[in-house]
Formats: structure tokens, C-alpha cells, sequence
């Protein structure tokens, strides 16, 4: 997987906003999601925080 620039715009602005981990991951699930089409199931299953 590429480290396209929508996930980490989508990441970056949700952790300016001081959000909690899981909306940031929700946020760039969404993102993937849109413009790869994959299933959000799926793009959720890409991404994580916490380390």
C-alpha cells in the first residue's frame, strides 16, 4: 500500500484537531476508502494508531 497523500491529509488534520486515535483512523479509512473503493470494511482494516 502506498502512502497516499488524501490518508495522511485525512490523519494529520484530524490530530490538529486533537482527536481521539480511533477518529483519526476513522478518517483515513474513510479517505482510502473513497478513492480506492475498496470496502470501508476493509480500508478500516488498514489502518492503526498506538504505537
Amino acid at each position: 500500500m502506498a502512502p497516499e497523500a488524501y490518508t495522511l491529509k485525512a490523519a494529520i488534520d484530524g490530530w490538529l484537531l486533537n482527536e481521539k486515535e480511533e477518529i483519526i483512523e476513522e478518517r483515513a479509512a474513510q479517505a482510502y476508502h473513497k478513492y480506492q473503493k475498496c470496502g470501508i470494511k476493509g480500508a478500516r482494516n488498514l489502518f492503526t494508531t498506538g504505537f
